[in-house]
């Protein structure tokens, strides 16, 4: 069977038993000063999230199939999505229960791109400040928006709220995007170099990893 890239959640991330996880993001900023001890800061880029991932001892065979799909992205040419296992739902909803099938979209997006609002969430449902979300947008290719919610809210008994989120929502994100709450992704690849199938020795195969990083 023929891989399509990005690889889905299922095809991967799923099958990861991650084990520590450094979940960050690389900022590309650029700082200057004068001799009076002013500074200016200059955003060159947008920043990109980045996950420094460990997996626990494994079996060797189940380590060999890890290892498989990974070398099959063939170092940063494919992309796959990978779910942040500290944000897999909301933290008012630790196993998607209350989202259940609600359709969740986009209703307004703040001039300055640093907020916005959202409708078809519960009644009452409560976002908290460290949740992520997913969008996919654009096509040809797709393209995703992973991000977080920056601040605690709770929306109203019509199921609208409107919130701060980090980074800043990319020009292509419209009103009436799906937004994804229950196991967000982001889209991305493995820096080159970072992988370790890890070591086999007796039954184990221990010290496996990457080093993740976004890509829209």
């Amino acid at each position: 069977m023929a891989f399509s890239f990005p690889l889905a959640v299922a095809a991967l991330s799923d099958i990861l038993p991650i084990e520590s996880v450094v979940w960050g993001d690389q900022r590309n900023d650029e700082l200057s000063g004068s001799g009076d001890a002013r500074t200016w800061a200059a955003n060159l880029a947008d920043p990109l999230w980045t996950a420094e991932v460990g997996l626990p001892p494994g079996y060797h065979a189940d380590m060999k199939e890890i290892a498989a799909v990974i070398r099959k992205l063939q170092g940063p040419r494919n992309s796959f999505f990978l779910v942040d296992p500290l944000s897999r739902y909301p933290k008012s909803d630790p196993i998607g229960s209350i989202l259940g099938s609600s359709t969740v979209v986009i209703d307004a997006i703040a001039s300055d791109r640093q907020a916005i609002s959202l409708g078809g969430l519960p009644a009452n449902f409560a976002l908290t400040r460290g949740d992520k979300g997913q969008v996919n947008y654009s096509s040809s290719p797709s393209r995703t928006w992973f991000f977080e919610v920056s601040e605690t809210v709770t929306a109203n008994s019509g199921g609208e709220v409107t919130f701060e989120v980090y980074p800043t929502v990319p020009l292509l994100v419209a009103v009436a995007a799906a937004v994804i709450l229950k196991k967000p992704a982001c889209k991305g690849f493995i820096m080159p170099g970072t992988f370790k199938p890890g070591t086999a020795a007796d039954m184990f195969t221990r010290g496996a990893g990457f080093t993740f990083m976004e890509r829209r």
